[in-house]
């Protein structure tokens, strides 16, 4: 059936052009945007240089995909020197504490470490692939089990972040890699949990999201990487994701048109635009397949020509995720610089730009302008932040993986570890009559039952569940540590939950009972027969959660004999080994959640996910700006763990907030951007200047040594009609008991300005704002009014 698929696909890819010439509204030619370069003069002089030097054919090169050593290759130019530019995803094979940590960025090779730990770091608030062939039973013996982005988020602590991103940029130094793709940048809103791609994200707040991936980004230019950010724009869902029918095949190949994301033009500045990383920081952008407003993403002149490259400044290159490039005229007029894999994996994606491309610029349907600029966007961030004579080789090669490569991990798993630790996000716990966490001292415990076939490993090993992670049932998968699909790798090891508990309490502790079998684990979504078996016999019964986003758990959540309920996130390799000191004391959980879990799926905005069978799909963000919290907070509804929800062990008491103007001009942006705002008394004249500084002491009144997680949000005049509260800062402070520090956020002009439709321009609303400080999005312990404008 595979075989007889893929001849499918490739006998009818011939007619796709004409299939889909209604997602290409005709464009005379490319009008600009042209790329100058900014603030990379060196990366630009030299990259211009080169280009002006070069034939059409070597231009072309330059901007096509090719198979070579890495999942993406583009052509050489020999003559001048230039070797082909090799990238790699980065998705599950990161350490990085605010990055999209899973398997992706070494995702064909052998030699990296699996982190998934974008979402665990956020949690913290501080906030082999389909394309490789995979010879024999490869194992990464040589790559380090990370955590994914639901991983990332909830520790919330820039310091583990700040190690993992060069930890991870290194390797990928050392792995020769030119490009990463940070699968966890994705301008994605998760617009319903059901959304297949949850745990990839690193937030689901886009203020965090756009912290995270600026110090990501950042790490990896610091070690002359250049980054990928994906996806732009409005690419919210899996399901008629592409014209190949994949991964949902509701009519054959390329009969039906791909989901089309439509929203206005306030929601593609207030939340399309939530990654400023996108404009500032990436030196790459991937577009995906879904179409915007019925344009393929691809080629759509309006989000890429004039939101991204105007508005935003972007001087980096555009990038065609795998298969995203349907038609070469249209795309490279639209916007798109690079099309992967271009001509590469034997046409089985499309063959596109190459001999297409160099024939429409010889026939003027494509301007030579055009092509230089994204011959010169293409080479402009590398030479910028890379040395060509001295960057090494690919240490690896895609098409075989039985060649010995080079060991990068190095000690990350310190790293992962402390990641997962932060992470771990204390939801429930009743310490009444002796119950819930911390446990005491293993020596005075007298049994503990270890129970779920989540807790151990899997019963047929690391590499049973195939090259993607989801051919396994349920019940044979073992402990859950990153999540499946292109970007899972097999890790080098597993310390999972029953390993890290019977090694801790081999010496004095209690006696070990284990039941791993798939009966208490019949569903992922933690329905109650998943914890019915302790619940029955235990009054003191530890739910401990492995999960990619939100799940429902109104079934037991109450129950009696459910004394505390940790959520574990996605950790990685290191699973077990961060576990162990949350649940004895040694450290206290300070993870926060990094998106809101309701209490019926009817708690969400309906209708966000088109499943619908017809030609010509649409997803319709009715919602607007109202997502995830947002969202409960407009609509009234209680639920059950709040956006950066979150207990301790200790007790953190708030003083008096304070806010005062402190202007500092931005000294962020990697590129100024040419986004219009009103003129006020506030001096500069960036988007990303700090106006205001707010201020606010917290104290450690409880016994033990804890960390907050302070969190601002901002409610906005009524007449702005913005959500009732807007996360705007956080800043995590660890507390010996009695300590006192003072948490400090600042506010740039883009925090409280909104976007005016009418004079398409940011503003700065009349009227009185409130700016309040908490715990959490509903539990604020100081607020204060002021006006801006």
């Amino acid at each position: 059936m595979g075989f007889a698929f893929v001849a499918a696909v490739l006998l009818a890819h011939s007619s796709l052009v004409s299939s889909y010439e209604f997602l290409y509204p005709r464009l005379e030619n490319y009008t600009g945007p042209f790329a100058n370069g900014g603030t990379w003069t060196k990366g630009f002089a030299q990259a211009k240089a080169l280009v002006d030097q070069m034939t059409i054919e070597e231009k072309v090169n330059i901007t096509t995909g090719y198979t070579g050593k890495c999942v993406g290759f583009t052509g050489e130019v020999p003559r001048l020197n230039l070797r082909g530019l090799c990238l790699q995803v980065r998705t599950m094979t990161n350490a990085a504490h605010f990055t999209e940590p899973h398997a992706d960025i070494w995702r064909c090779c052998d030699v990296a470490r699996m982190v998934q730990a974008d979402r665990d770091v956020e949690s913290g608030f501080d906030g082999c692939p389909r394309c490789c062939p995979r010879p024999g039973n490869f194992t990464t013996k040589e790559l380090t089990f990370g955590k994914n982005s639901c991983y990332l988020y909830p520790s919330v602590n820039f310091s583990p972040t700040l190690q993992a991103g060069p930890c991870d940029r290194r390797s990928t130094r050392q792995k020769s890699f030119w490009w990463q793709k940070l699968g966890g940048f994705r301008s994605r809103l998760v617009r319903f949990p059901l959304s297949k791609k949850t745990f990839v994200l690193i937030d689901l707040c886009r203020y965090l999201n756009g912290v995270a991936s600026y110090l990501t980004v950042t790490n990896a230019q610091e070690q002359g990487v250049i980054s990928c950010a994906k996806h732009f724009i409005g690419y919210e869902q899996e399901t008629f994701r592409n014209p190949y029918g994949l991964p949902d095949p509701a009519f054959p190949p390329f009969v039906q048109s791909p989901i089309s994301s439509n929203f206005d033009d306030r929601t593609a500045h207030e939340v399309g635009h939530l990654l400023k990383l996108f404009g500032q920081r990436s030196e790459r952008l991937c577009v995906l397949m879904n179409l915007v407003d019925d344009i393929h993403s691809c080629a759509d002149d309006h989000t890429l020509n004039y939101l991204l490259k105007t508005e935003l400044g972007f001087q980096g290159t555009v990038i065609s995720d795998w298969g995203g490039t349907w038609d070469t005229e249209s795309s490279a007029i639209g916007g798109l610089d690079v099309s992967m894999p271009g001509t590469g994996f034997n046409g089985l994606l499309g063959d596109f730009f190459g001999d297409q491309l160099v024939a429409l610029v010889q026939n003027g349907s494509v301007s030579e302008a055009r092509l230089d600029d994204m011959a010169i966007r293409t080479l402009t961030p590398i030479l910028q932040y890379q040395d060509l004579s001295t960057y090494p080789e690919p240490s690896f090669d895609v098409r075989d993986l039985t060649i010995p490569t080079n060991n990068v991990r190095r000690d990350h798993y310190k790293v992962i570890r402390a990641i997962g630790q932060e992470a771990l996000t204390l939801v429930k716990n009743n310490r009444q009559s002796g119950g819930g966490l911390p446990f005491p001292a293993p020596s005075s415990m007298g049994s503990l039952a270890v129970i779920g076939e989540d807790a151990g490993p899997s019963p047929y090993g690391a590499t049973s569940c195939g090259d993607t992670g989801n051919d396994c049932l349920i019940e044979n998968n073992g402990t859950m540590t990153i999540g499946g699909g292109s970007g899972w790798a097999y890790p080098p090891y597993t310390i999972d939950p029953l390993a890290a508990i019977n090694a801790f309490v081999a010496a004095d502790g209690p006696d070990i009972n284990s039941h791993l079998e798939n009966w208490d684990l019949a569903a992922a979504a933690f329905p109650g027969q998943s914890v019915g078996g302790g619940v029955a016999v235990n009054n003191n019964t530890i739910v401990v959660m492995h999960v990619p986003g939100p799940v429902l758990v109104e079934e037991w959540i109450d129950h009696e004999n459910v004394t505390a309920v940790l959520v574990a996130h996605l950790p990685g390799q290191e699973s077990g080994n961060a576990l162990v000191p949350v649940l004895w004391g040694e450290t206290s959980p300070s993870g926060k959640m990094p998106y809101t879990v309701g209490k019926q799926v009817s708690d969400w905005p309906p209708h966000t996910i088109s499943s619908d069978p017809v030609i010509s799909p649409q997803a319709n963000f009715t919602e607007k700006l109202m997502v995830d919290y947002k969202w409960f907070d407009a609509k009234n509804i209680t639920p059950r763990f709040e956006f950066g929800f979150g207990l301790s062990y200790t007790t953190f008491k708030f003083g008096a907030l304070s806010i005062a103007q402190t202007f500092k001009a931005d000294n962020t942006s990697v590129q100024p951007t040419a986004e219009p705002f009103a003129k006020q008394s506030d001096p500069g004249s960036s988007m990303y200047d700090i106006l205001y500084t707010a201020t606010i002491d917290i104290t450690n009144v409880g016994a033990v040594q804890g960390a907050e997680v302070a969190q601002l949000y901002i409610s906005f005049p009524p007449s702005a009609g913005e959500p009732p509260f807007i996360l705007r800062g956080f800043d995590k402070l660890n507390l010996a008991p009695g300590q006192k520090e003072t948490a400090t956020f600042e506010l740039r002009r883009k925090d409280i300005s909104v976007w005016d439709v009418v004079n398409q321009q940011w503003e700065i609303p009349q009227g009185t704002f409130t700016i309040s400080v908490g715990a959490s999005s509903r539990d604020l312990r100081s607020s204060i009014k002021h006006t801006f404008a």
